[in-house]
């Protein structure tokens, strides 16, 4: 255990501002969750973009630094190439453009660690940074940021080199933990499995009122891995079996156009509505208005947007995707087999005809006992100190 009280630096791309309000809340939670027991900054490192072409480019224009709670945050800004051009460069320019506002974090918070989400290019950058002011590193790997920087040989020797100099690696999930020991060479001795939290002050048991449609709700990017396509393929069959039922699908991305699309071909207009992103109390109103939450993703990591439905006592069908195997249990709602229309749909009926038997209440119980903050933050500092004490007794060896 470590005497005095911890301090560290959050390192992470993924951070949500008042621009991005919604951009990796997740690390957000995490760093809250453990602000009473660590004292905080925050590094942000933000594609660099000039004002008057961020409108055109549809990209945040983001500068400074703000706050959130206690901690604060510089959001240094680092050229980049769009469609992952020159993607071996992103990390060494992320260390050397934020490497100015690291220094000062360093001496304002005397950091005795630094938690990098993201092995690429945050972790790798992070890495560097560690380095230089010798300080170890724990690395969070969301799933993502593994499986998709495995896609060339280069990339994936920096996951390797990255993976390998952290002190800690926090993996959301059991399959993903198994998966960065298998694909990056992770030391199972250094891996540990801390699922992500959620704001409990917002997601809480809700009251329902059921009408005669089976009401369906999804949330995520509208990207291929989130699979919506299958969805609205799932949809169309239950209609075609005769079921009222209607889907509203929270999130922007890049495919909302084609979706658009496949829902016209589908004959889904009225009972399809894609909303794009909401803010905290509409979103929350959309899982309020909703029978039965879906995920249909073809991976997934953990799965907030999953946790944050059953907080407030929503039934789930999801995908056996990755992290939704850890806590969508039978008594939640369904999983089912990954990358199929029909099971999705079969995964929706079955769990519409057991809701009436289904305990909105348990739910919501077994999601706040296992994912809420303060049971999320006592691993998450169990695995700080354990890093810190790892560092002390090296400097005193």
């Amino acid at each position: 255990m470590v005497d005095e009280g911890l301090a560290g630096i959050t390192f992470s791309k993924q951070f949500p501002g008042a621009v991005e309000p919604l951009r990796g809340t997740f690390v957000a939670q995490q760093m809250l969750a453990t602000s009473a027991r660590v004292r905080w900054g925050v590094i942000a490192p933000v594609p660099w973009v000039p004002r008057w072409l961020a409108p055109v480019l549809k990209r945040p224009y983001v500068r400074g630094a703000d706050s959130l709670g206690d901690a604060r945050i510089e959001r240094p800004r680092y050229p980049v190439l769009p469609r992952r051009l020159l993607y071996r460069a992103v990390a060494p320019a992320m260390a050397r453009f934020a490497g100015p506002a690291f220094s000062r974090m360093v001496t304002e918070v005397a950091p005795m660690f630094v938690h990098a989400h993201g092995i690429y290019p945050s972790g790798s950058a992070a890495r560097s940074l560690c380095a230089e002011h010798d300080l170890p590193l724990v690395l969070s790997v969301h799933g993502s940021d593994l499986y998709s920087n495995l896609a060339r040989d280069s990339w994936a020797a920096e996951v390797r080199t990255t993976v390998a100099a952290a002190e800690a690696i926090v993996c959301v999930s059991g399959s993903l933990a198994r998966d960065v020991i298998a694909l990056a060479g992770a030391d199972p001795r250094r891996v540990t499995v801390v699922p992500n939290t959620f704001d409990t002050a917002r997601f809480h048991l809700l009251e329902r009122r059921r009408i005669p449609t089976l009401r369906l709700v999804s949330v995520g990017r509208l990207v291929p891995e989130k699979g919506f396509d299958l969805l609205l393929e799932a949809v169309s069959m239950l209609v075609k079996r005769g079921m009222d039922v209607s889907l509203v699908l929270v999130g922007a991305g890049a495919e909302e156009r084609a979706l658009r699309e496949l829902v016209a071909e589908l004959g889904l207009e009225a009972r399809v509505r894609l909303v794009g992103s909401q803010g905290d109390e509409r979103l929350v109103e959309c899982l309020r208005d909703a029978d039965i939450f879906v995920s249909s993703s073809r991976r997934e990591g953990f799965g907030v947007a999953i946790l944050e439905a059953l907080a407030t006592g929503l039934p789930v069908v999801a995908t056996r995707a990755g992290g939704p195997e850890d806590f969508v249990g039978p008594e939640d709602g369904v999983l089912v087999v990954v990358g199929n229309a029909a099971a999705l749909a079969d995964g929706i009926e079955a769990v519409s005809n057991r809701l009436d038997g289904l305990d909105s209440a348990a739910i919501s119980r077994r999601a706040h006992s296992t994912f809420a903050p303060e049971v999320v933050a006592a691993r998450l500092v169990h695995v700080y100190e354990q890093v810190v004490s790892a560092a002390q007794l090296g400097e005193d060896a």
